[in-house]
């Protein structure tokens, strides 16, 4: 089975496509993003979208670290708790 996603005029196109897959003996499921209020989440849950959205509040305000400051404040913490274990 393959599955084909096709974004079409509701009004123009839908009932063409609906004649010619009856037609053509095909199976369709029709799904109207519209009633689905054009979700861009996905299926993230309420938790999830919160977070991500938190964490763009953060970026735009600037309460984030650079991948080197974080790395090189591990990499010091490593060292200094090698150093303490080994004395």
């Amino acid at each position: 089975m393959t599955t084909v996603t096709v974004e079409v005029d509701k009004e123009n196109d839908l009932p063409v496509l609906k004649d010619l897959f009856n037609r053509l003996g095909l199976k369709y499921k029709i799904d109207d993003v519209e009633d689905k209020g054009d979700d861009e989440w996905g299926d993230l849950s309420e938790a999830e979208i919160e977070g991500v959205k938190a964490g763009l509040a953060d970026s735009e305000a600037g309460r984030v670290y650079s991948h080197e400051y974080v790395m090189a404040y591990i990499e010091e913490k490593l060292k200094s708790f090698t150093a303490k274990n080994n004395e």
